[in-house]
């Protein structure tokens, strides 16, 4: 016999799921009271959250003595509850919704229903009886929890990248039980065992990414001059790096902007112990000598990519992509260019025409050079000087 004062009961736990959350939950906050949770499975990482707060049974059969149960949609555990039991059934999602193909189940052992929410209450008042739902929000406790450290990398996963450096740095820093996360940028991906480590696929704005980082980690063999440690450092981001040749030229410092490991990884542990402490600094911007190299003009590049062109489709309709279709429809017909030419001809920005034509969807056939609008000077209104006649 399994013996609470209240028992919770739900069939199947899983690894994830909201009506987890809601059980790991409730008896978290009311763990001071006499609570029990009865299920018929449950994932090893959710029994191992739930007992820390109170006994959780794998129900085979036995009868279950209390004065309060709380199933949730599950009704199958009931005939096991001692009769004196109060028994509450929460309901988690509006059935009174077309797509639950399922309703709750009539039972005369149900003592009362629980809605989480007041919306979700008065819509299954429609469904059962009048006044018998009782309104209860999810409980839900807040944890001050640390920060993790982010690291942010942003490379190709090859040997000479210094993919081995990077196990190495992991497997430590989860020894050591750092509470960090490495968000690693690349179309390569490699196990390197460790539930700390999450993989983004290669993008360009990686600027957001970094913008998130405690540190930007490279350990490559060689670099002439990285782009995204240089971005890093003029955000003032500290950088875990190898001891390429050109750092101190630009002025890295190690434990001053930087972390610099080895490239036998002798000094790995050091960097295990410093990472707690991020380096505060303010990184002097290189400045490039472009401005000396290319000839004295003026860009006319804008004006161009505004200026308006004629266009003439030269696919079918259909093989404009969706995007497209919206900008230019309803100009654009179904037909074919060959049956309606003058029907598939439309006027758009020089810009986007280059992209039609590079997709080879469009020709241009007319660029239309606009006038500059000049406003329209206004002629003073002259007024007479009135005079005064000496008398």
């Amino acid at each position: 016999m399994i013996e609470h004062t209240n028992i919770i009961f739900m069939p199947n736990i899983s690894a994830l799921g909201g009506i987890e959350t809601y059980v790991y939950e409730l008896v978290k906050k009311y763990k001071d009271l006499d609570i029990a949770v009865v299920c018929k499975k449950i994932h090893p990482t959710q029994e191992e959250r739930i007992r820390k707060y109170c006994r959780v049974y794998k129900h085979t059969n036995e009868l279950i003595k209390c004065k309060v149960a709380i199933i949730n949609y599950d009704q199958s555990i009931i005939d096991y509850i001692s009769d004196d039991a109060k028994i509450y059934q929460c309901i988690h999602a509006d059935y009174t919704n077309p797509i639950y193909d399922h309703k709750p189940k009539p039972n005369k052992r149900i003592y009362r229903f629980l809605g989480i929410t007041k919306y979700l209450k008065e819509s299954m008042e429609k469904m059962v009886k009048p006044n018998i739902i009782d309104l209860c929000y999810n409980p839900l406790t807040i944890d001050n929890v640390d920060k993790p450290i982010v690291i942010v990398s942003a490379t190709r996963l090859h040997k000479n990248k210094g993919v081995e450096r990077m196990r190495t740095l992991i497997k430590k820093l989860d020894k050591a039980k750092v509470n960090y996360l490495w968000f690693v940028i690349s179309n390569d991906e490699i196990n390197f065992d460790s539930e700390n480590v999450i993989y983004i696929k290669t993008r360009l704005d990686i600027s957001r990414w970094l913008e998130l980082a405690d540190y930007v980690c490279l350990l490559s063999d060689s670099e002439a001059c990285s782009y995204t440690l240089n971005e890093a450092l003029y955000r003032n981001i500290p950088i875990i790096t190898t001891p390429l040749p050109y750092l101190e030229e630009i002025g890295v410092k190690d434990n001053v902007n930087a972390y610099i490991m080895e490239f036998d990884c002798n000094n790995v542990d050091s960097i295990v112990e410093r990472i707690t402490t991020i380096p505060k600094f303010k990184f002097n911007r290189l400045e490039d000598n472009y401005i000396n190299i290319f000839a004295k003009s003026k860009s006319r590049y804008e004006e161009e990519r505004l200026m308006k062109v004629k266009v003439q489709c030269i696919k079918n309709y259909y093989d404009i992509e969706e995007d497209e279709r919206k900008v230019v429809s309803p100009q654009v017909p179904y037909e074919h260019p060959e049956k309606h030419p003058k029907r598939c001809e439309w006027i758009t920005t020089h810009e986007r025409a280059d992209h039609l034509v590079s997709k080879g969807l469009v020709k241009i056939i007319q660029y239309i050079k606009e006038e500059p609008k000049t406003e329209k000077k206004i002629n003073p209104v002259k007024t007479e000087k009135k005079t005064s006649k000496k008398k």
